[in-house]
């Protein structure tokens, strides 16, 4: 499994089990040579078109889309997406996360389980949840970045 990433995230996914890691601001991995049957790409960093060149002929690109252009988000994505789809024979295929109790008790079971282990970057006592924002706007943070609920203190019994 190759992955694409900043250098400041490189230790992280080789943690996660990735044989190579290719930093984007070194290597545009979609000028290279080799060829994928799958590409997963989370938070839009190349264009549809880009990474259709590295997929074999019946290959799939899946996005998850981020921030897309200033004014219209990832739509333009998704739209390049859906075109690139009728010309090529390849699959390009977006994948929105549909937050719901159901899909959040799902992934607390897989955690609980130990089936998966979600990676946090830092973790913030809710007196501190102001910073625990600036560092989610200031830049990608290597994981997730978590506020903790902290118990109320007890409270005393009336006299």
């Amino acid at each position: 499994m190759q992955l694409v990433c900043s250098t400041r995230h490189a230790d992280v996914v080789r943690r996660l089990g990735a044989e190579q890691v290719i930093d984007y601001a070194k290597q545009d991995f979609t000028l290279g040579a080799t060829r994928y049957d799958l590409a997963l790409q989370l938070g839009g960093t190349y264009s549809p078109a880009a990474v259709k060149k590295v997929l074999t002929p019946h290959g799939t690109l899946i996005q998850s889309f981020g921030d897309g252009s200033r004014w219209f988000g990832p739509v333009g994505n998704i739209i390049k997406a859906v075109a690139l789809n009728a010309l090529v024979g390849q699959t390009l295929k977006s994948f929105t996360a549909k937050v719901t109790a159901q899909a959040l008790n799902e992934i607390r079971d897989l955690i609980e389980s130990g089936s998966i282990t979600p990676v946090i970057d830092r973790t913030y006592p809710l007196t501190d949840a102001a910073a625990a924002v600036r560092l989610v706007e200031e830049g990608s943070p290597a994981g997730k970045v978590v506020v903790v609920l902290e118990p109320p203190p007890p409270r005393l019994p009336p006299r």
